[in-house]
């Protein structure tokens, strides 16, 4: 391989560990389990995303419904029975009842706060095969080439989301989780919507609230 090929490599390299270094985090800071809770049989379960943002909730609520359904539980987006805006209280329940309802799992923001984080240099060395060094003067020029990427600050975002599910046969808590998601800056929320709820639903699943997928 010659050099210009492995400086390219490196470059690569370098750029793609800046980039994953960037990446969106999200962890399951706590979680609740009813003791009652395992091995029951939801058979509708509402999915509701407590944000005045539409196309987040959409997003939102059509995921989960969609992850649900995998599990062989039909469920049912809010927005498709209530339209935009927040929830009527009376409306939903009468709604829930007709429906045939048994669980409503329910997603709002706790808290949400900007904080900067510092990302050191990396640095990478460029090596080469002894046939392209082109002498002694090649070789110890070589100590003085690498690739870096510079040391930055960002504004990340924290967002802290709990989600509840509730069992309506006895209207009480059966599931309750608090997660932690870090947005590096121009990085949109709805891109860590997926792997939120996949992480919410294999936890609920670790513990027997809800079925494996089919």
């Amino acid at each position: 391989m010659k050099v210009r090929s492995f400086v390219r490599h490196s470059l690569f390299a370098v750029s793609l560990a800046s980039l994953v270094s960037c990446s969106a985090r999200t962890q399951l800071t706590s979680s609740w389990t009813d003791p009652a809770a395992p091995n029951h049989q939801y058979k509708k379960v509402v999915v509701v995303g407590a944000t005045p943002r539409s196309s987040v909730r959409r997003m939102y609520e059509d995921t989960f419904a969609a992850d649900l359904k995998a599990r062989g539980i039909d469920a049912v987006t809010s927005y498709s029975f209530s339209g935009e805006g927040q929830l009527d209280k009376d409306a939903a329940a009468a709604k829930l009842k007709e429906i045939g309802a048994d669980g409503v799992i329910v997603t709002r923001l706790v808290d949400q706060e900007t904080v900067q984080t510092y990302y050191p240099p990396t640095y990478t060395n460029v090596a080469a095969p002894s046939a392209y060094y082109g002498g002694w003067y090649g070789y110890y020029s070589m100590g003085y080439s690498y690739m870096s990427s510079p040391g930055y600050v960002a504004e990340n975002k924290v967002f802290r989301i709990e989600t509840n599910l509730y069992d309506l046969t006895g209207d009480k808590l059966a599931w309750s989780g608090l997660t932690e998601t870090t947005l590096t800056s121009g990085e949109a929320p709805e891109s860590e919507i997926a792997p939120f709820i996949q992480m919410l639903t294999y936890e609920m699943e670790r513990k027997k609230v809800l079925p494996k997928k089919k």
